[in-house]
């Protein structure tokens, strides 16, 4: 395939995002990588975020938009994939700002993959105003499947999936996804390839509506983990469980998650403890994972 002309799909979900949808739309219109579509499902909003898109419709060709029902944040982006026909997708949220080269970088490394392959990578974290705060660019990550069982290390927002891992995963789409990029980081991990990229393509806000934020910091990134630790409780049992129904024939990644679906029991959360095979990025992570588990409180 010719990947250098390859045609990519910008799949964004909105959900009262008049306050800085704009401004996004903008930064994919700049996109150094001309070969660009722009498909934008709206998730029911109630304030003025489809009047926006209309007007963006009407004045550009690339542009297409969808009004849905609202179904939440993960459904909404299973929805768009299902729609996707491009060569390459790329999951965008609809208050972040895109530096212009982002799609040119995932494409120069997901072009050459022959298999299922998932980009995902950096991002530097501003407040509502666009000020930096912080980098995230962790060029040490080790994706694997290993760790995704128990880790997302893809932000959503940085993801770019090619046609192949499109196609493995729309027609096996799950109903307990904690999030869609956790999910296309576990398909991925379990049936393809993860590229990690440490740069940071994209300015990612952080402000009193995100659906998934991130916390500046050493203290900020606990607490941040803490929240969404305990926002989650519960969910990964029913990603796993769905997971374990939708992806079979890999015998030890299947193994390993019945492994991590039988820490509900005491026997089972004894045997997670030393298995080194599921890991997390940061080795404090580890630790208090596997204390969780052992409380029974990560399932």
């Amino acid at each position: 395939m010719d990947w250098e002309n390859s045609r990519v799909q910008v799949l964004m979900s909105t959900y009262n995002g008049e306050r800085f949808v704009a401004e996004q739309i903008d930064s994919l219109l700049s996109q150094s990588w001309k070969n660009l579509e722009i498909l934008i499902r709206d998730d029911g909003s109630t304030d003025g975020t489809w009047g926006i898109l209309e007007k963006y419709r009407k004045r550009y060709p690339n542009i297409r938009i969808i009004a849905g029902q609202n179904v939440g944040v993960a459904k909404s982006f299973f929805e768009l994939l299902k729609m996707s026909d491009g060569e390459f997708a790329a999951f965008c949220d609809q208050d972040d700002v895109w530096l212009e080269r982002k799609v040119e970088a995932a494409i120069a490394m997901l072009g050459k993959e022959q298999g299922p392959a998932l980009y995902c990578g950096g991002k530097t974290l501003v407040d509502s105003s666009l000020n930096p705060i912080e980098k995230q660019n962790r060029e040490r990550l080790a994706p694997g499947f290993g760790n995704a069982v128990v880790e997302c290390i893809c932000t959503g927002c940085t993801a770019v999936l090619n046609r192949k891992l499109i196609d493995l995963m729309k027609v096996r789409l799950p109903e307990h996804a904690i999030l869609h990029d956790w999910w296309s980081y576990l398909v991925a991990a379990y049936a393809g390839k993860v590229l990690y990229d440490p740069e940071a393509y994209i300015l990612y806000r952080q402000h009193g509506g995100n659906v998934v934020g991130a916390k500046a910091g050493f203290w900020g990134g606990v607490q941040a983990k803490a929240a969404y630790l305990k926002k989650n409780k519960g969910k990964l049992k029913g990603q796993l469980g769905d997971f374990a129904r939708l992806y079979q024939g890999d015998a030890p990644k299947d193994a390993l998650v019945r492994q991590v679906l039988a820490a509900e029991g005491l026997a089972g959360r004894a045997k997670i403890i030393w298995n080194r095979k599921i890991y997390r990025q940061e080795a404090l992570d580890g630790v208090v994972m596997r204390i969780l588990f052992l409380l029974g409180k990560m399932l």
